[in-house]
């Protein structure tokens, strides 16, 4: 938060003034990147306090092309927040698609693992394969950040559609081959969702997994011992 930021949280906004911030004066120009990003902070400290602020969503998407990156990043906070609220905002979200699909090409990692996020948070199948796509690329992305996006994307994809577990238990399997203590926490909890049945997978792992336990977080840490556990009962002759 800047300095003079607490203001946000401090004062209120009516709808007609938001709107006109939002929909205002071009883009990309000086003076209306500043407007929008003003609406947004109001925004997104509406959020923090409990309020509804869904209403804005269709002010909000149109300004995911926008090309400044501090902007953006407010954009795809509130995106992500109320992507799957209605269906109203799943509709609007899917005409948006190709601005994601877009961002994912960005040179910001934090967009394109924030655009990962909005992208993997339609709950609609029409849209499964595309979705996909889309993880199977991040999860080679040069960005441990981003890859740690996409091991988090890969249950949403099997709630969504469980006859994709092959596809994605092979990308599960890829994943655990990050050298990234940031990745495997993530990449664990994945696969205690989609392949909690397949402990073979982590037999060139194992070793590797107990030797990174201290460096991952500690969501990381708990799910990585519950799989662990299980895979020591399972294979180990004496497990203790």
């Amino acid at each position: 938060m800047l300095p003079g930021d607490s203001r946000f949280f401090e004062e209120s906004i009516n709808a007609g003034k938001l709107r006109a911030l939002l929909d205002g004066r071009s883009h990309n120009a000086a003076s209306g990147l500043k407007d929008r990003t003003q609406a947004m902070k109001w925004l997104l400290a509406m959020i923090s306090k409990g309020r509804d602020v869904s209403q804005f969503y269709p002010d909000v998407v149109k300004n995911v092309i926008v090309k400044s990156v501090e902007l953006k990043k407010l954009v795809y906070v509130y995106l992500i927040h109320y992507t799957d609220h209605d269906a109203t905002c799943r509709e609007l979200a899917l005409l948006s698609i190709n601005s994601f699909q877009k961002d994912l090409a960005d040179r910001n990692p934090l967009i394109r693992a924030l655009a990962l996020r909005t992208m993997t948070s339609i709950r609609v199948r029409d849209i499964i394969q595309l979705q996909l796509m889309a993880v199977k690329k991040c999860a080679f992305d040069g960005s441990a950040y981003v890859r740690k996006t996409a091991a988090h994307a890969l249950p949403k994809i099997f709630s969504l559609d469980r006859s994709l577990q092959a596809e994605l238990i092979e990308l599960t399997a890829k994943l655990l081959t990050d050298r990234s203590t940031m990745v495997l926490g993530s990449v664990m909890a994945a696969f205690n969702e989609v392949a909690p049945d397949q402990l073979p997978l982590l037999h060139p792992h194992f070793r590797r997994l107990c030797s990174s336990l201290a460096d991952l977080d500690e969501w990381g840490q708990i799910q990585t011992l519950s799989i662990l556990s299980r895979y020591a009962r399972a294979f180990f002759v004496r497990p203790m």
